[in-house]
């Protein structure tokens, strides 16, 4: 299996020993399995803030040491789990850990990190996980350890945003990873309620009902194209109004895996705040896959 030129499948794990990042190993070492891929497990030490701001220096070096004795110890643990050792990849990398995991994917089928990391505060997506997402050259998938573990991925659900024609990429990769797992698939799309800052929504329900019944339309559209070329694949559809990740966060409790397309501008790269909702909330790990870079799942 190759990442479509001559290097090896290879799957990186963002990882920092945090319960987040424990649960992103383990959805990371379950992809390398079935993809007979490597895995390649990644500690990104943050020159940033090896220069406190209480004046306490530390010593890179010694944080890499024990970085790296971590690492070893979690690589003995995966070849006591019947992972060959000849396909597990170790590096202690100095350097911001959405940067060192963008570069690195160049190199990627797939890149997985926990949805915090063990600094964050619990009430919002780290900035590792939104750095990969907006910046990596491959799919990123975002893993909480409070969501429960999954042994197969059996319910894909893909978000289209129809109105903007916005997904394209990531329905494709939904289908090739269905079609490898034997997954079902559904296909999400919200008409946006109309909202105002000041204001409640004046929205008719007839006008919902439009709204709903255009976006419906339009996504029986991409469905039928999809089912034609992935005949194998059991597709299915549904489409609401209301609040996108609202509606996204409460879908994804039924779904083992929940795939979306995110945009980013350059120079910030930032990740929309539909895109941060679901990472922040979803209930199931999250496939991103940035819109002009995506790439087949090899």
């Amino acid at each position: 299996m190759s990442t479509g030129d001559d290097r090896p499948a290879r799957v990186i794990v963002g990882f920092d020993g945090s319960d987040d990042a424990q649960a992103a190993l383990a959805f990371g070492l379950a992809h390398a399995k079935a993809r007979g891929a490597e895995l390649a497990i990644v500690y990104a030490v943050d020159d940033t803030v090896l220069n406190s701001a209480w004046g306490v220096v530390f010593d890179p070096d010694e944080i890499k040491r024990g970085a790296g004795a971590m690492l070893d110890d979690t690589t003995k643990e995966l070849v006591k789990q019947g992972f060959p050792a000849a396909r597990i990849r170790t590096s202690v990398v100095l350097g911001a850990p959405p940067t060192a995991l963008s570069r690195l994917s160049e190199w990627a089928c797939l890149v997985v990190v926990g949805r915090r990391s063990d600094s964050s505060e619990r009430a919002f997506v780290g900035s590792t996980a939104v750095g990969a997402a907006a910046t990596s050259r491959c799919p990123v998938v975002v893993v909480c350890a409070d969501q429960p573990l999954r042994e197969e991925t059996k319910r894909i659900g893909v978000a289209i945003n129809a109105a903007v024609r916005l997904g394209g990429h990531g329905l494709d990769w939904a289908l090739d990873e269905a079609r490898r797992t034997g997954a079902s698939l559904t296909v999400l799309s919200v008409a946006k309620a109309v909202t105002s800052r000041f204001f409640a929504s004046n929205t008719t329900q007839q006008q919902q009902d439009e709204m709903v019944a255009e976006t419906r339309q339009r996504v029986d559209a991409i469905v039928a194209h999809a089912r034609e070329s992935h005949p194998d694949v059991t597709i299915g559809a549904e489409v609401a109004y209301g609040s996108p990740v609202d509606t996204l966060v409460a879908r994804s409790a039924d779904l083992d895996l929940l795939v979306a397309e995110v945009q980013t501008s350059f120079p910030t790269f930032a990740v929309s705040g539909v895109a941060r909702g679901i990472m922040t909330h979803a209930h199931c790990p999250v496939a991103l896959l940035r819109a002009k870079d995506a790439r087949s799942n090899g």
